[in-house]
């Protein structure tokens, strides 16, 4: 893990959005790289000019010579990984700013094309917990503001790179212009036209204990109806009453931030999930973190029990 001391500072950098009262404004305008490259410029109102975007490398699929450079073996990427990119307001503090989720929001969009240059088919990301709501109101509300006017930039590119967004989560909680935003890009990317190329599964309001309250209460009262038979619930059956149903479990899942804890996220998915822990903060999160968190993965011996 790399050291608190020895932080690298992020090469991205957005838009800083600071609350006047109960109002956000945008206070100065910034790009976000990837790979050296200018991707995104936000103006005062947040909003992406479509000149000044260029498409990334990162979304060229990996070449078996690119594999080997990179350590890996293509046979042994996991098919599911999953991320919590814990770290923003730490991060924030730490570079003297206001605090800003762009940048983090723009690393969650890299994670997912990273997942699709190195062959992970379903990309997850616990980006927003049930407990997270106690920081109250005013917090919630600057966080949401920062997602849906993401959601909003990042709709079209979703398209464009054939990836397919999935909500997870009581979108009940959140405020209706989020969710309209939401349900927008989820109907957006899952045209039948095309094939995605990842999935991408955003856990947001989500807490893995209550999905698995939500799944049993609704087994309890199918048997009640006569629907099933108590003895007929097993783990498979249980598994198709989860937010995730019909979604193979993560086979990996790192964490950024320095925290060794899971955070209530996939509670019943993670049974046999390996983890990864880094101390670097989640705008810090690049490909190179990736890449080592992969080969960390590679050098697992995954038996199940046997």
């Amino acid at each position: 893990m790399q050291s608190l001391l020895g932080r690298r500072s992020s090469t991205i950098s957005s838009s800083i959005f600071n609350r006047v009262g109960n109002a956000i404004i945008a206070s100065q305008n910034g790009t976000s790289t990837r790979n050296g490259t200018s991707t995104r410029t936000y103006s005062s109102q947040g909003r992406a000019s479509p000149l000044e975007y260029s498409s990334s490398s990162v979304l060229k699929v990996s070449t078996d010579e690119e594999y080997a450079m990179a350590g890996l073996r293509k046979e042994l990427m996991p098919k599911h990984v999953a991320i919590m990119l814990d770290g923003s307001r730490r991060w924030s503090k730490a570079q003297g700013k206001p605090l800003d989720y762009m940048p983090v929001l723009d690393t969650n969009v890299r994670f997912a094309e990273f997942c699709l240059k190195w062959g992970v088919a379903i990309a997850s990301s616990g980006m927003f917990f049930l407990n997270n709501l106690r920081r109250g109101k005013e917090a919630n509300e600057f966080f949401f503001s920062h997602l849906e006017r993401h959601l909003e930039l990042n709709m079209e590119d979703f398209v464009r790179k054939n990836i397919r967004v999935t909500i997870l989560g009581d979108k009940t909680l959140l405020p209706k212009s989020l969710q309209d935003i939401m349900k927008q890009v989820e109907e957006a990317t899952s045209s039948s036209e095309t094939k995605a190329q990842v999935e991408f599964k955003l856990a947001i309001c989500y807490a893995g204990s209550r999905d698995i309250v939500l799944a049993t209460r609704r087994l309890c009262e199918k048997a009640k109806a006569g629907l099933i038979e108590p003895d007929a619930v097993d783990e498979a059956l249980f598994d198709q009453e989860l937010s995730t149903r019909g979604t193979p479990p993560p086979d990996f899942c790192i964490r950024t931030g320095g925290h060794l804890r899971l955070s209530d996220c996939l509670t019943w998915q993670f049974a046999n999930t390996e983890l990864y822990f880094t101390d670097i903060y989640g705008p810090e999160f690049t490909e190179d973190e990736f890449l080592k968190a992969m080969r960390s993965y590679q050098q697992r011996v995954r038996n199940f029990g046997k």
